[in-house]
């Protein structure tokens, strides 16, 4: 897979690689970061990574790659600088949080289909369809159902979502065994 990759792509892939072994590294014997940059360093460059391995097919498409590239920049960069602002907020988010949930929600389905594959996107829209209309479901499984936005919010910026347990299991001990 890398070796597919342009020199550009390369060098990008390598400066993200070394960046992330040293900001973990910095930050485990050193100095401890704040949750926001512990955990989004963590997922933005894995995204990044993610989007620079399994690229698409044409050119054209490889453009739609780096929008992609930019636009998880874009709503983690915002998830990290406005993290205690978007924490105090909680249950009142703004349009602009709303936007960049739903980006961030968006981007995580296409990081998993190209990872593992179809079925996962098939699974998430099921599970975001029963968030949705929950309350369309038989009694024993039904719930009040929330807005599209609303589980966008939840999924992204909740301590149980993108940035959650695992993205802190993965940023604090898998890193450091490498």
């Amino acid at each position: 897979m890398y070796e597919e990759l342009n020199r550009f792509e390369q060098i990008v892939f390598d400066v993200c690689s070394v960046f992330l072994v040293i900001f973990y590294s910095y930050a485990a014997l050193i100095h401890p970061m704040a949750t926001q940059y512990h955990r989004g360093a963590y997922v933005i460059i894995t995204y990044v990574l993610i989007f620079l391995l399994y690229k698409s097919k044409s050119k054209i498409m490889r453009v739609v790659d780096y929008i992609l590239i930019l636009l998880s920049l874009v709503s983690i960069g915002y998830w990290m600088f406005m993290f205690e602002t978007i924490n105090y907020r909680t249950g009142a988010e703004t349009q602009t949080d709303m936007v960049f949930a739903i980006i961030g929600v968006l981007i995580g389905i296409e990081l998993a289909r190209r990872v593992v594959g179809n079925v996962f996107v098939f699974l998430g829209v099921v599970m975001l369809t029963y968030g949705i209309y929950g309350y369309l479901a038989p009694d024993l499984v039904s719930h009040a159902g929330a807005p599209f936005t609303e589980l966008c919010v939840s999924i992204f910026y909740k301590s149980d979502g993108v940035f959650g347990i695992m993205a802190n299991v993965l940023a604090t001990y898998v890193i450091l065994l490498f």
